[in-house]
């Protein structure tokens, strides 16, 4: 059954090629062509990030390549000054997964996920006998440690627990972090390395912005719909990661500014600039090594849009829950790729699937 936006503008019909298109402008995928219609890709990997409203980041460097992609003419070093400065943090938000956010977006996020993320993992922290107790040993140790906009990396972390009477071995360690990141404790902030050091939060974020509740969410949803759409409710409720009764009223309110397409009997919502390149070939023939994990694939429900059922298995094989790497032709999947070159001169090396 549809169950359109009520006062949301009807935009036609969109193919799935069509579709695959326009969430390639949507997330700042494209260039040049796209700069006239207000789409076109940030300068700054801040910029960037907020855009995006967020970007998964379970693997650190595809997190910081998904940045560079979307980002005009930035190199890694750019990103990495973005979470030097604190403009970017990377922490567990939706689906207990990390991501790249803006910082000033952190808090909003933390406090609609904590509560349904945390309950989730219950069982394994009772199995790996974590109780309150354990969770008030690790928070002293990292507010004294951390203190005076201290950072440590996770190892260095793991060996103050262990330190200090708690065991990290058997993922305990990262439960422990996950805990403490879901309670505003810490954040990961700068590079130091290949690794990122942890911050106190109440030291590196800056106040929360008031948003709560179906506001916090309204307010999450229009910014999702202009950074990922054409996309649904049931789309964002995943994305999210919070049931689909919760988020759509939200969901809807943040819709109705929205042009709805009808993309095999589904209504699809985005935002009135993506809509007008319905029309058009603009990213029909637009190419993009995508990094594992991205958004493009990972920021919706229904996946066939980026990478065609045919060659699924190709992208996530077996169910490790590990994406690989793509290319993207007009938005959809044509092959993966691998890393090649030289540190100094790297390059794609691209194994395509016909």
């Amino acid at each position: 059954m549809r169950t359109p936006a009520d006062s949301s503008i009807g935009g036609g019909t969109a193919s799935t090629a069509a579709v695959a298109r326009l969430r390639l402008a949507a997330q700042g995928l494209l260039s040049g062509s796209s700069a006239a219609s207000g789409l076109a890709q940030p300068e700054e990997p801040a910029e960037t990030v907020r855009r995006m409203t967020a970007l998964q980041s379970q693997d650190l460097q595809s997190g910081l390549l998904a940045v560079g992609v979307r980002t005009r003419a930035a190199a890694a070093s750019g990103v990495a000054a973005a979470l030097a400065s604190g403009a970017v943090v990377r922490t567990w938000t939706m689906r207990g997964t990390l991501f790249l956010v803006s910082a000033a977006d952190a808090r909003l996020f933390v406090g609609i996920a904590a509560e349904r993320v945390m309950r989730s993992a219950s069982a394994r922290h009772r199995g790996l006998g974590i109780v309150e107790d354990d969770v008030a040993v690790v928070r002293k140790v990292v507010e004294d440690r951390l203190a005076g906009d201290v950072g440590m990396t996770r190892p260095e972390l793991f060996e103050a627990f262990e330190a200090a009477g708690q065991p990290t071995a058997a993922q305990r360690g990262i439960h422990l972090l996950s805990i403490l990141s879901h309670r505003m404790v810490l954040v990961q902030g700068p590079l130091r390395g290949r690794r990122q050091e942890f911050r106190l939060a109440d030291e590196w974020l800056p106040r929360a912005d008031g948003l709560t509740g179906d506001d916090a969410v309204e307010h999450l949803a229009r910014r999702y719909l202009a950074s990922h759409g054409p996309a649904d409710e049931r789309d964002f409720a995943w994305w999210l990661g919070q049931p689909l009764g919760a988020v759509r009223g939200p969901f809807r309110a943040a819709a109705a500014d929205c042009v709805a397409l009808d993309s095999g009997g589904r209504d699809l919502f985005c935002s009135p600039e993506v809509a007008a390149l319905l029309d058009t070939r603009v990213g029909a023939r637009t190419v993009v090594a995508l990094p594992a994990f991205d958004e493009l694939l990972l920021g919706y429900r229904e996946r066939t849009v980026a990478v065609p059922e045919d060659y699924m298995q190709r992208v996530i094989p077996g169910t490790n829950g590990i994406f690989k790497a793509t290319v993207a032709l007009g938005g959809r999947a044509v092959g993966t790729w691998l890393k090649g070159g030289t540190p100094a001169a790297p390059r794609v090396v691209p194994e395509l699937f016909e």
